[in-house]
C-alpha cells in the first residue's frame, strides 16, 4: 500500500489555522461571514485530517502485517537462492543509456485526458464560483443599503456562467500535460488560495465604496507587502509539488472543495440571517411622475444636493465671489448641522421625524419611521400634494411604506437590465478580489447601478441621476399643473463624488472635475430650476430650500478631524429680488420640519423653532451622530458629538458619546 506523506498534514492543518486571526470579544456583522468562512474552512479541514490520521492507522497496521509476513517467509526459507530478475537493474541502464528530450520532460504525462480534466476542473469551479457566484452575493449582502434591487434575478446566469467557464476551462487544461500542467494548476490554486486570503484579511483598510476617489499613491508601502504576501502564497502548490507529488494531487482536489464549502456555508447563514435577501421587486416604486411640474398656487420646494458641505460653497465664493448672487430672496445659513453624517438615516429623519436609535437596525427603523412619522401626512391632510423623488435602499425599503406620504408612489412591474448588472458586478468582485497593487484598475463605485432598473411603462422610476434631471429639465422643461399646495422633495447626487460634471452640468471623463466644479454644476442645475420657476411666475410665492443630507465626512472609519457643517440656503414665500443675505443662527435639521410646517401654514411651534425662528447668539445645543465602520480590528462604533456655539470650529465639538455599535 501507498504510504501518505506526514508534509500533507501538516500543510493543510497548518494553512488554514495561519488563516484565521485573534478576534475581539465584538463581532461586527460585516465581519461575520468573513469568521464563517474561516470557521468552515477550519472544520471541514479538520475532518479531512482525522479522516487520513484514521487511514493512516489502518495503513500503519496493514503494513505491519505485510512486514511480519515477510519477514516469516524469510526465516522459513533461509539458504534458499531465489532466482533475482536483474531485468529492473538491466531496463534502468537501458533507459540511462539515453538522453532525455526537453519536451519529454515538460510534456510527458502517464495520466489520462479523464483524470487531468477532472483535477483541472476542481480549482476552476473554485476560482469561477468564488469570483462569479460567492464574491458577487456577499457583496451585494453587505451593502444591501447601495443596491436597489433584488440578486435573485442575477443568482441563475452567474451560476451557470460559472459552470461554463469552469467546464470550458478545464477541457483546455486538460489538452496539456506533465509538468506544464502541473505548473498551471498551482498556478491556478494559488490564486484560489490568494484570493480568499486578500477578500477575508487584506481588504480592510480600503472602507466602502462610496465614489471617494483613494489616494493610491501613499499606498505604494502596502502595495508592496501586498504583492510579496500574494508572491509567497503564489509559492506554495509549487513548493508542495516539488516536495511531493502526491500531497499536492491531494491538494488540488481538497482544497478548492474546502474553499468552495466554506463559501456555502457563509452564503447560507447570510441569506437565513437577513430577509432583505429573500425579497424581490415590490409591485409599487417611486416614479418621476411629476418631476418637472409645479402647482399653480404654493409650492414648497426641498432641494437636497447630497454632501453639500460649508467648506465647499466656501471654495466656490473664493474662486467666484459673486456665484451665488442669483439666489435673490435667500438666505444662507453658515452655521447648520445635520443630526447624521450620512445619507442614512438623515433623509429618513427629515420627512417622518423620527430619530434613529443605530442599536435598533436598518430594516426595522425604516418600516417605524415611515409608519409613525406624521410629518408628511399633516401636509396631505392641509391639502398639500407630496412628490418625494429618492432612490430606495438609504431613504426607504418598501415602497408600500410610502402610500401615505408620496403621490408619485406608482403601480407597476421594475426589470433589472441583468447584462450591465453582471458587467458592473465583475468589476466589483474584481476590485475585492485583486492584489492592491491591481485595485486601482478595477476601481467602481455602487452608483455603476443607478439607472439598471427599468419599469415595463411609464413613468420610469426616478434614479440618481443629476445630468439625466438636467437634459429633462432644459428639454422637457418645468409646467405649471393645478392649483392648491405642492411639497416637493428632490434628491440630486449634488457634490457627492464620482465627479461626472463640469460646472456647466456638463459630462466629463474621469479625473476632469473636483469638489469645486461639480458644487457649481449642481447649482447651474438649480439656477436653470429657478429661472424656470421666475419665467412662470411661480418663483416668489414658492418657499425653496436648498441643503444637503449631511456634510462631508473625511473618513468612515476614523473619527472626524475636523467640522462637518452642511450647507443651507432658504427663500420664504413672499420674497423674490433681494440680495442673498447671511444668518449665523446654530441651527439644525431638527429645524427643517417647523420650518416647513410653518411655510404651510401649519402649528409649526409643534415640531419646536423654524431656521428663522432662532437667533445668531441663542444658546442651542446641537448633536451629531457619527457612525464608523469596523475596520483593521477596531469594531464598528457611533460617536455623538455636542456643538455649542459656531458649528464651523472644531474647538466648539465635544465628544459626549462613544458606543460600540452591534
Amino acid at each position: 500500500m501507498t504510504r501518505k506523506p506526514a508534509p500533507y498534514l501538516l500543510f493543510m492543518a497548518g494553512l488554514f489555522f495561519l488563516l484565521s486571526k485573534p478576534v475581539h470579544a465584538y463581532i461586527d456583522p460585516a465581519t461575520t461571514t468573513y469568521l464563517i468562512q474561516i470557521l468552515s474552512a477550519l472544520v471541514i479541514t479538520l475532518g479531512v485530517t482525522l479522516g487520513i490520521f484514521f487511514n493512516r492507522i489502518r495503513s500503519f497496521f496493514l503494513n505491519l502485517r505485510v512486514v511480519l509476513n515477510k519477514f516469516w517467509i524469510r526465516i522459513t526459507v533461509r539458504g534458499k537462492k531465489g532466482h533475482g530478475r536483474p531485468a529492473p537493474a538491466a531496463r534502468q541502464t537501458a533507459k540511462g543509456s539515453g538522453m532525455v528530450s526537453k519536451s519529454d520532460f515538460l510534456w510527458s504525462d502517464d495520466r489520462r485526458h479523464k483524470n487531468r480534466f477532472l483535477a483541472a476542473l476542481f480549482p476552476c469551479f473554485c476560482f469561477f464560483s468564488t469570483f462569479l457566484v460567492f464574491g458577487i452575493y456577499e457583496l451585494y449582502a453587505g451593502n444591501l443599503d447601495d443596491f436597489a434591487f433584488p440578486v435573485q434575478r442575477l443568482l441563475l446566469p452567474l451560476i451557470l456562467l460559472a459552470l461554463a467557464a469552469s467546464l470550458l476551462t478545464a477541457l483546455l487544461f486538460a489538452l496539456i500535460r506533465g509538468r506544464v500542467f502541473d505548473a498551471i494548476l498551482s498556478l491556478l490554486l494559488g490564486v484560489c488560495l490568494a484570493v480568499f486570503i486578500q477578500a477575508m484579511l487584506l481588504n480592510s483598510s480600503l472602507g466602502r465604496l462610496t465614489g471617494d476617489t483613494i489616494a493610491w499613491e501613499t499606498l505604494s508601502g502596502s502595495m508592496a507587502v501586498n504583492s510579496l504576501l500574494w508572491l509567497l502564497i503564489l509559492l506554495i502548490p509549487f513548493l508542495l509539488r516539488l516536495l511531493s507529488r502526491k500531497t499536492w494531487w491531494h491538494a488540488v482536489h481538497l482544497l478548492p472543495l474546502i474553499l468552495v464549502l466554506s463559501q456555502l456555508i457563509s452564503s447560507l447563514s447570510l441569506y437565513v440571517g437577513d430577509p432583505r435577501l429573500k425579497k424581490g421587486f415590490s409591485s409599487r416604486y417611486l416614479s418621476n411622475q411629476g418631476l418637472y411640474e409645479v402647482a399653480d398656487g404654493h409650492n414648497i420646494i426641498v432641494i437636497i444636493l447630497d454632501r453639500l458641505d460649508n467648506r465647499f460653497i466656501e471654495s466656490v465664493i473664493r474662486d467666484q465671489p459673486d456665484y451665488f448672487d442669483r439666489l435673490d430672496g435667500f438666505t444662507r445659513f453658515t452655521n447648520n448641522l445635520s443630526s447624521y453624517s450620512q445619507t442614512f438615516p438623515s433623509i429618513t429623519h427629515m420627512l417622518t421625524g423620527i430619530p434613529y436609535d443605530f442599536q435598533e437596525g436598518y430594516t426595522s427603523y425604516l418600516e417605524r419611521a415611515w409608519a409613525e412619522g406624521r410629518f408628511i401626512p399633516d401636509l396631505k391632510e392641509a391639502g398639500f400634494s407630496s412628490h418625494l423623488y429618492l432612490t430606495p435602499s438609504q431613504a426607504y425599503l418598501d415602497p408600500q411604506a410610502l402610500s401615505e406620504h408620496a403621490d408619485n408612489l406608482t403601480e407597476g412591474s421594475l426589470e433589472l437590465e441583468v447584462k450591465p448588472a453582471i458587467q458592473n458586478f465583475i468589476r466589483l468582485s474584481a476590485y475585492r478580489y485583486a492584489p492592491l497593487a491591481l485595485k486601482p484598475f478595477y476601481w467602481t463605485t455602487t452608483d455603476e447601478f443607478t439607472g439598471l432598473i427599468q419599469a415595463k411603462f411609464e413613468p420610469a422610476p426616478y434614479s440618481l441621476d443629476d445630468l439625466s434631471y438636467y437634459n429633462g429639465l432644459l428639454n422637457h422643461g418645468l409646467e405649471v399643473t393645478g392649483e392648491g399646495g405642492n411639497f416637493i422633495f428632490l434628491h440630486l447626487n449634488g457634490p457627492h463624488p464620482p465627479f461626472i460634471m463640469n460646472e456647466k452640468a456638463e459630462p466629463v471623463e474621469e479625473g476632469q472635475s473636483s469638489y469645486l466644479l461639480q458644487t457649481k454644476g449642481s447649482f447651474h442645475i438649480i439656477y436653470e430650476y429657478l429661472d424656470q420657476l421666475k419665467a412662470m411666475g411661480q418663483y416668489e410665492g414658492a418657499t425653496i430650500i436648498i441643503t444637503g443630507d449631511h456634510g462631508a465626512r473625511s473618513s468612515d472609519v476614523r473619527p472626524p478631524d475636523g467640522a462637518i457643517v452642511t450647507g443651507l440656503f432658504v427663500k420664504p414665500a413672499g420674497k423674490a429680488g433681494t440680495p442673498l443675505e447671511s444668518n449665523s443662527a446654530p441651527v439644525s435639521s431638527e429645524h427643517f420640519s417647523a420650518t416647513v410646517y410653518q411655510a404651510a401654514g401649519l402649528d409649526a411651534h409643534v415640531d419646536g423653532p423654524a431656521y428663522f425662528d432662532i437667533g445668531d447668539h441663542d444658546y442651542v445645543p446641537r448633536y451629531l451622530h457619527h457612525r464608523l465602520y469596523a475596520s483593521e480590528g477596531n469594531p464598528a462604533r457611533l460617536l455623538t458629538f455636542l456643538i455649542l456655539g459656531d458649528a464651523n470650529l472644531f474647538d466648539n465639538w465635544t465628544l459626549v458619546a462613544e458606543e460600540i455599535l452591534d
